[in-house]
């Protein structure tokens, strides 16, 4: 009885522990948003440069996601976790004193780099907690930190209109550095035992035998294409929303609201999708998902009237972030034993890829003069072909039930 309590203590510790990681993710992907005028004034940048500060991050991520995501199968989840949130806390706090615009590009690098690393992992450790019933659950459990970090930082904004973008900067470093030591105590390795009888009875799989071999690659193409286009949509709205809606016109404060309600609908549309992900096909979570994200994606592109934003802004918190996080929750699943974080890795890393194209060409279509239509339109086409690859999932999903 006292061993099943602490097993549960066990979980419960490593899920909130990966929330706060998720936590800091989503401050770090919020700041540079409602920081950029700032980092503009700051750096004397335009808007292909902002681009830049957004996406280097992002480009970070992916290398990190695609190299951490193999050094975990090999060194352990536990260590490569407290490492790369080591790497984000540092770096990130970098930015924030940045003497030069080449300084500042790399820190971001860096800070990306560590969050990349730390996402497969950390994906991996819940989906490690999770049975088939409550992984919907879990996942979005942990996940729902992201938005709530993001949630942090515009009302940050909002209560402190005057806040310094290097304050920000600061508080998003140096805080996450105090989950290290927690990391150490709480989270555990699997037994070596364990490790050395899968690396006995399954020779350590390559990368290429983990993504496409035995008709993997059914699993990993559509995933790959899901996570691209679902995190291209969802990073142009984190980066650029809240400019965007300052050049149709609305105020400062306006803008940082509709990115708040955004946020909020990122955690309602997190914790409403994780849920009926235990419960729907994988389908039919497309269905709703996808076509919410074109809806809120055509408002919030062609309207200017406030109460129509807050609603639009809610749905795209609800179908891009809950979204994303329903890719996060069924990946782990696709792939198994050692290369388990190597293939949701992967998947993260052709994400993060999205993720870097978005706000880079944003910035792109901005400087051609093409305004937010030339966004929607770059936008929608990418709406349908995630819901046909996330579509295309769901025959495969039931057969690694």
């Amino acid at each position: 009885m006292a061993q099943t309590h602490t097993g549960k203590l066990q979980k419960i510790l490593t899920i909130f522990l990966c929330f706060w990681v998720a936590f800091f993710e989503g401050f770090d992907l919020q700041a540079p948003g409602i920081a950029a005028k700032g980092i503009a004034a700051t750096f004397g940048l335009d808007q292909v440069q902002m681009g830049y500060v957004f996406s280097l991050g992002v480009f970070g991520m992916l290398f990190g996601a695609f190299f951490g995501g193999r050094i975990a199968d090999y060194l352990g989840q536990k260590k490569v976790l407290m490492l790369s949130i080591g790497i984000f806390g540092v770096f990130f706090s970098l930015s924030a004193i940045a003497p030069s615009l080449e300084i500042l590009y790399i820190a971001r690098f860096f800070t990306g780099l560590g969050l990349g690393a730390a996402m497969p992992t950390m994906i991996s450790v819940v989906g490690d907690e999770a049975t088939e019933a409550n992984r919907g659950k879990l996942n979005s459990l942990m996940y729902c930190g992201l938005p709530v970090g993001a949630i942090f930082v515009a009302g940050l904004a909002i209560l402190l209109p005057e806040i310094q973008w290097q304050t920000l900067f600061l508080i998003g470093g140096l805080t996450p550095l105090a989950l290290i030591p927690c990391m150490a105590f709480i989270l555990k390795d699997k037994p070596k035992a364990v490790a050395v009888a899968q690396m006995s009875t399954e020779v350590v799989p390559g990368m290429a035998q983990v993504l496409f071999k035995n008709q993997q690659y059914k699993n990993t193409l559509p995933l790959w294409v899901g996570f691209f286009f679902t995190l291209m949509i969802n990073y142009i709205l984190i980066s650029w929303l809240p400019n965007l809606l300052m050049e149709q016109g609305l105020l400062k404060q306006q803008a940082f609201m509709v990115m708040l309600v955004f946020q909020v609908g990122a955690v309602i549309g997190t914790l409403a999708l994780g849920y009926l992900l235990d419960r729907l096909k994988l389908w039919q979570m497309a269905v709703i998902i996808y076509s919410g994200l074109f809806v809120a994606l055509s408002l919030l592109f062609t309207t200017t009237y406030i109460p129509m934003l807050v609603l639009a802004g809610v749905m795209g918190g609800i179908f891009s972030t809950g979204g994303q996080s329903i890719l996060y929750g069924i990946s782990p699943i696709f792939y198994s034993g050692t290369g388990k974080v190597t293939g949701v890795g992967s998947a993260i890393s052709l994400g993060r890829l999205g993720a870097m194209t978005g706000p880079l060409l944003t910035g792109k279509i901005l400087a051609l003069g093409l305004g937010t239509t030339g966004i929607l339109m770059a936008s929608l086409p990418a709406v349908v072909i995630s819901a046909v690859a996330v579509t295309a999932l769901s025959r495969y999903k039931s057969a690694h039930k």
